[in-house]
């Protein structure tokens, strides 16, 4: 059968259901059996020409309209009787600005359904689409670009394999609208997140299963996919900028009990300097943390180096050579600053000899007298953790980042037993949408 058609219709959507319930409960047709049909059928063929679909949802508010216009194509020569597939071609335009063109081949009678389509759509406005938007996302849509570039594959066993290459370009919200059906992920966040320096998201969202299983809906998988994609995004964010299995960006190790960064944590930054400098609407903040029980005796040994660099200065600005004083302690000057240091210490248990002078004890003695009378107060860890944060933001700063964009926290002092065996000196990153 060879024909001409050109079709118009006016089409009412099936009541949405609440986001949550698209992504678990099947679809209603999918859970009916499929009906064999009464006779053999066998199409020749159809060919549209300039054809046009008119959609309207009137459950929507507001109301949505779209219409599929300027419909070209073919459908070829398909059988009930036969797994043959037929050729598929369309060409059209999308509510009057995006461009769809399918191709490959089908054939609708098949049992199970016999389908292996391409199918792209180019430079749809997202703005018209912002009822939807308000309803599911909670955000009006301000304005942006919509491109697809579809796979689907159903295999003679009724297995299906997808591919929805989706790339949504300048993507921007507008005022928030309260919904009871909009997700709560924080979704402007995870366009940010997603977002590259030009504003583009270019995303896969892979499918499979099996049409013949009752329970099987290509919304609700799809919609179960972006709502995964969405929380992986907001609840590890960081992890994007290692490419998804590197190390934990969101966290800048420190040496125990110092404000001074450990070895690998330049290159960590240099990824998140560069990941913020690609998503111009993300804000940083840095929370400088520090745990004054396990860093307790790294802390009393740092406070005992600067006592003694402290001695060395005084030393030097007495002799008029401060200039001339070298950047690291050799191991001789070590011990003879810590004995100066000892000399010059009130310590109430300080060993001393018959006529009450303090005797010379061996070094590792005398650092342990001094270590042990230092007052290790929350004030002094947490003044740690303050300049942790402080070397975290002014390294971003120095990478290129704008000061404006990185915030500062109040710094965090870990409670004892907080979180894991595995805790670190650290600052921690977090981010914001603007």
């Amino acid at each position: 059968m060879n024909a001409r058609h050109a079709a118009s219709a006016v089409a009412a959507a099936p009541r949405a259901e609440p986001a949550a319930a698209a992504a678990s409960e099947p679809a209603p047709a999918a859970s009916v059996p499929r009906a064999k049909l009464p006779i053999d059928l066998n199409v020749g063929g159809v060919q549209l020409v300039n054809g046009r679909v008119d959609y309207t949802d009137r459950l929507i508010r507001p109301n949505f309209s779209a219409a599929l216009s300027e419909l070209n194509g073919r459908v070829g020569a398909f059988r009930s009787d036969s797994p043959e597939m037929a050729t598929l071609e369309l060409h059209g335009r999308i509510a009057g600005t995006g461009l769809l063109d399918v191709q490959g081949s089908l054939n609708p009678l098949a049992d199970p359904l016999a389908l292996d389509v391409e199918a792209k759509a180019s430079e749809l406005e997202l703005a018209p689409l912002s009822p939807y938007a308000g309803k599911y996302a909670g955000y009006a849509i301000e304005r942006g670009k919509l491109s697809m570039d579809l796979h689907y594959n159903v295999q003679p066993d009724g297995r299906l394999e997808a591919r929805n290459h989706v790339v949504l370009n300048q993507l921007t919200f507008g005022d928030r609208i309260e919904s009871p059906s909009a997700t709560k992920l924080p979704v402007r966040l995870a366009v940010a997140l997603l977002s590259d320096r030009h504003g583009v998201i270019d995303i896969n969202l892979p499918i499979s299963g099996s049409i013949s299983d009752p329970q099987f809906s290509v919304g609700g998988i799809i919609w179960q996919v972006i709502v995964n994609l969405i929380v992986k995004v907001v609840t590890s964010p960081l992890a994007l900028f290692s490419g998804g299995g590197g190390p934990d960006l969101s966290v800048v190790d420190f040496r125990p009990g110092t404000p001074l960064m450990a070895d690998d944590a330049s290159a960590a930054l240099d990824k998140v300097a560069k990941a913020l400098e690609e998503r111009p609407t993300l804000q940083m903040t840095v929370t400088g943390a520090a745990d004054p029980i396990s860093e307790g005796d790294a802390i009393r040994q740092a406070m005992l180096e600067q006592r003694l660099a402290a001695q060395r200065r005084n030393e030097s600005l007495r002799s008029g050579d401060a200039a001339s004083a070298p950047p690291a302690l050799s191991a001789e000057e070590h011990d003879r600053l810590l004995r100066a240091v000892y000399r010059d210490a009130n310590l109430p248990d300080k060993p001393r000899n018959a006529i009450g002078l303090a005797k010379d004890i061996p070094v590792p003695e005398m650092e342990a007298l001094l270590k042990k009378e230092m007052r290790l107060s929350e004030d002094i860890a947490r003044q740690l953790a303050l300049q942790r944060g402080l070397a975290v933001r002014d390294a971003l700063v120095a990478k290129g980042l704008a000061s404006e964009r990185m915030f500062l926290a109040a710094p965090k002092l870990r409670v004892a037993g907080e979180g894991d065996a595995a805790w670190t000196p650290r600052a921690e990153l977090s981010l914001a949408v603007k």
